[in-house]
């Protein structure tokens, strides 16, 4: 039975399963630098052993949560087998393009279908090689990961001697082609993993205003007395005047900068209603430089919850964006997505699934003490 043929369907299949299940993926820019040990079952065309092994290493960046492009170098040996009188290195040069699909909750989990193209150098000779591979990564620590993969290196027109044309049975067969298949375990190092959001922060309430001091007893009815009174009682609505003015001034302020955003359907572009939003805030975002905010993504129920993830994580940071070009430093804000996780409405209706396609505004720094500009 050709088990070959079974492998690709198998492969795919699996693929599928992984990619329905929600799982934290790798912030964009992410730096993935892999070392790894390879086992080699090695052409018979080369003239060897039909196992070896060799070693190598591979960085990445992530374009995206899931996407990521990686340079790889390494190399294999074979033990001569006649008439080769000695072993045989093989050197391997492939850029790749990786598609990672998230598993089992834990941030890093991955399996990833990754195609390469790049070169070998066999002997004297170099060939043209694709190099498409199935792998799996599980996390050892928070940015840790042992590192497994089945692949194989292909070369369809190679140039060393023992490929040449034309075939010859019996010395090499197989002339125009060359496959050699590997079995890999290594260490994989990310940077930028994705962590879940921490709760939203408890924001202070304003300090409760003191009781008005309460009005000395009257001691006489002469004029005197009561003009003195007067003036106490005048002096505690003062106060408490400003005190309530301070509070309700506070408050106005922290209802200002949490005031959330709406979207259109799909969408994450900024309308105009949020523009208008926006723009009040940037005086209180001006005037207390320190304060920073977390900006939250969400979404309705309808999509997938990987779609829905991905969509409240572009309107956060369509908000930032916006924020940023009026002049707000970008480190002052952090997005997350909630997708479909949270909403306000948990009816059926386009009124409920509006009221749920939204940014929420999160003071994480500097809300205790606002300054209120005048």
């Amino acid at each position: 039975m050709n088990i070959r043929r079974y492998v690709a369907p198998a492969l795919v299949g699996l693929a599928l399963v992984i990619s329905a299940r929600p799982a934290q993926a790798q912030q964009a820019g992410s730096l993935d630098f892999s070392g790894f040990l390879q086992l080699d079952r090695l052409d018979a065309a080369l003239r060897t052993k039909q196992l070896g092994g060799g070693a190598g290493g591979s960085i990445g960046i992530f374009l995206s949560p899931r996407w990521e492009i990686a340079a790889e170098a390494s190399y294999s040996q074979g033990d001569a087998a006649p008439p080769r009188p000695t072993k045989a290195q093989i050197n391997y040069y492939v850029g790749r393009l990786n598609y990672n699909i998230p598993w089992g909750g834990t941030p890093g989990n991955a399996v990833i279908l990754s195609a390469g193209a790049g070169g070998d150098r066999i002997d004297a000779h170099s060939d043209f090689i694709v190099a498409p591979e199935l792998g799996l990564r599980t996390m050892l620590t928070e940015n840790l990961g042992l590192k497994l993969g089945l692949g194989a290196m292909l070369a369809f027109n190679p140039n060393s001697g023992t490929f040449k044309y034309p075939a010859t049975v019996g010395v090499n067969s197989a002339a125009a082609y060359m496959a050699n298949y590997q079995a890999r375990i290594g260490l994989s190092f990310l940077t930028g993993v994705s962590r879940p959001a921490p709760p939203a922060p408890v924001v202070a309430a304003p300090a409760p205003a003191p009781t008005p001091a309460p009005a000395p007893p009257v001691v006489d009815n002469s004029a005197r007395d009561r003009a003195r009174q007067d003036s106490i009682d005048a002096a505690n609505r003062a106060r408490q005047a400003a005190l309530d003015a301070s509070a309700k001034a506070l408050a106005d302020a922290r209802a200002l900068l949490n005031a959330p955003i709406w979207f259109d359907y799909d969408k994450s572009e900024i309308r105009a209603d949020a523009k208008s939003t926006l723009d009040s805030k940037l005086g209180l975002l001006r005037a207390n430089p320190s304060m920073k905010i977390r900006i939250e993504g969400n979404t309705d129920s309808r999509g997938s919850n990987e779609y829905n993830m991905a969509l409240g994580l572009r309107r956060a940071n369509a908000a930032r964006r916006y924020l940023v070009a009026q002049g707000i430093e970008e480190s002052r804000f952090e997005v997350v997505s909630y997708g479909e996780e949270r909403p306000v409405d948990s009816g059926t209706t386009e009124d409920a699934y509006q009221k749920n396609r939204r940014d929420d505004f999160v003071i994480t720094v500097g809300g205790d003490n606002i300054s209120v500009p005048r």
